[in-house]
C-alpha cells in the first residue's frame, strides 16, 4: 500500500509545470557544449573571456531563478468526514486537477470508513503522519521519490504553497494535525519552507454535533458515543476534545498560521447546525425578528450560485451580542470566539441550495436540498447517483477556482 501510495504522489507531482531529469541532462550537455566551444573560439582570436563568462552566468542565473518560481510546490490536501472515503471529495479533486497548472492533490486514505470511530485524536495522528510524509519527500537528501524533481530556492529550502480542504468532521481531523505538521516543518527548517495558504472546512461541527436538528440522529448520535464511536463521543461534546484541546494556544495558533481561513455552510444542513459550522445563527434562531424579515435576512445571508459565494461572504473577526446573545448557545458561542480570538478572522459562506428549486421541479433536487444539503455540499454519495452532481457542484467549482486565485 506503500509504494502504491508513494507511485500515485509520483504521478501527482509531474505534472506540467515539473520537467523530468532528462531534461535537465540533455540541457546542460549542449550548455557544457557550447561554453567548451566558445571558450576556444575567443582564446584563438584573442578576445578576453571575462565579459563572455559573466553573460553566461547570469543567463543560467535567470534560469534557475524562472525555474524556481515556476516549480513552486502547491499541495492541497483533501480529508473526508466520519465513516467516509476519498472518494468523498472526489468531484473537488476533479476540478482541482482540471487547473492549469493543475496542483498536486493528496486524499490521504488512512482515516476511512470505521477508522473515524477510533476519534478526532487519533485520526488526527493519522492525517499528519500521512502528510509529514509527503512534505518530507521535498525536502533534498531525503530518500523518498515524490520530490528528486524539485529545484531548491535561492536559499537553499524548498517552498511549499499548503492548503487543506475538508468535510464534516474531517475539518476536526485537520485541526488535531495541524500543530503535528508545524514541529514536522520545524524539523526541516533548513530545507523546507511551507506557505500556508488557505484552511477551508465544509459543514465541519466546530462546535460540535449537540444541537443538530433531527432529533432521532441528535439521540442515536450520542448513544452511538457513549457506547462505542470516540467520535461521536467527541463531536457532541461528551469529551473536552472540542471545548479545551481544539482551542488550546498551539492549536489556534498553528491555525492562524494559514493566510485565509474559510468557513462554508449550509442553512438547511440537519445534521451540522450553522452556529457550528458557519458562527452565525439562523434567522429562525433570533428573537424578535417577524417571519418576513427572516425571510429577508435569509435571502441577504445565503448563496445559491458561485456569483452569489463571492458576493455574500461575511467576514467575522468577532461575535456581537447583537448577532448572537450570551444567553443563546453559550458553549458552542465560546468555542467560536475563542477561535476568532486564537486564530484570526474567518470568511463564512452560507449556501442555500432550497432556492435552486425555483428553477426546477424534479422531486430529487427538492428532497436533497431539503434533506441532503450536508452531502450536497460536496457532492457526496448519492448525490452523484441520483444525477444532480451537476446542480449542486456550484460549490466545488467555487472552492477550486478560490485554491487556484490563493495559490499564485
Amino acid at each position: 500500500n506503500e509504494r502504491k501510495k508513494e507511485k500515485k504522489f509520483k504521478e501527482l507531482t509531474w505534472g506540467r509545470d515539473s520537467f523530468p531529469p532528462f531534461f535537465f541532462f540533455f540541457f546542460f550537455s549542449c550548455l557544457s557544449l557550447s561554453l567548451c566551444v566558445c571558450v576556444c573560439v575567443h582564446e584563438r582570436e584573442g578576445n578576453g573571456l571575462c565579459p563572455f563568462i559573466n553573460g553566461c552566468c547570469l543567463f543560467i542565473h535567470l534560469f534557475f531563478m524562472l525555474d524556481q518560481v515556476r516549480m513552486k510546490h502547491r499541495l492541497i490536501v483533501l480529508q473526508h468526514g466520519s465513516h467516509g472515503t476519498y472518494r468523498d471529495l472526489g468531484c473537488l479533486a476533479r476540478f482541482l486537477r482540471a487547473l492549469d497548472p493543475p496542483p498536486i492533490v493528496l486524499e490521504p486514505q488512512v482515516n476511512e470508513g470505521f477508522r473515524t470511530d477510533d476519534g478526532v485524536l487519533v485520526c488526527g495522528a493519522r492525517l499528519a503522519k500521512e502528510v509529514a510524509h509527503a512534505l518530507s519527500g521535498l525536502c533534498p537528501g531525503e530518500s523518498l521519490g515524490p520530490a528528486t524533481h524539485m529545484t531548491p530556492l535561492v536559499d537553499g529550502r524548498k517552498t511549499v504553497q499548503l492548503s487543506f480542504v475538508s468535510h464534516s468532521m474531517g475539518g476536526l481531523i485537520v485541526r488535531e494535525a495541524l500543530p503535528q505538521l508545524v514541529q514536522e516543518v520545524r524539523r526541516h527548517e533548513g530545507s523546507l519552507r511551507v506557505e500556508w495558504k488557505v484552511f477551508c472546512s465544509i459543514a465541519t461541527p466546530h462546535g460540535g454535533a449537540h444541537h443538530m436538528d433531527s432529533f432521532i440522529r441528535s439521540f442515536f448520535g450520542r448513544l452511538i458515543g457513549r457506547v462505542y464511536s470516540t467520535a461521536y463521543h467527541d463531536m457532541f461534546l461528551q469529551s473536552n476534545v472540542l471545548t479545551e484541546r481544539l482551542i488550546s494556544a498551539e492549536h489556534l495558533a498553528s491555525l492562524g498560521l494559514f493566510e485565509h481561513r474559510l468557513l462554508i455552510s449550509s442553512i438547511h444542513d440537519i445534521i451540522v447546525p450553522l452556529m457550528s459550522s458557519g458562527f452565525m445563527l439562523r434567522p429562525s434562531q433570533c428573537r424578535g425578528m417577524s417571519p418576513v424579515a427572516r425571510e429577508k435576512r435569509e435571502m441577504a445571508m445565503c448563496a445559491s450560485s458561485e456569483e452569489e459565494m463571492d458576493l455574500k461572504r461575511h467576514r467575522i473577526e468577532t461575535l456581537t451580542a447583537e448577532n448572537w446573545p450570551h444567553d443563546e448557545y453559550p458553549v458552542e458561542r465560546r468555542i467560536a470566539e475563542a477561535m476568532l480570538k486564537g486564530a484570526g478572522a474567518f470568511d463564512s459562506i452560507v449556501v442555500d441550495f432550497s432556492r435552486v428549486l425555483k428553477q426546477r421541479n424534479d422531486p430529487h433536487v427538492r428532497f436533497t436540498a431539503e434533506q441532503l444539503s450536508h452531502l450536497a455540499l460536496v457532492c457526496k454519495e448519492p448525490i452523484c447517483q441520483m444525477g444532480l452532481e451537476e446542480v449542486f457542484s456550484f460549490v466545488l467549482r467555487w472552492v477550486a477556482s478560490e485554491l487556484a486565485a490563493r495559490h499564485c
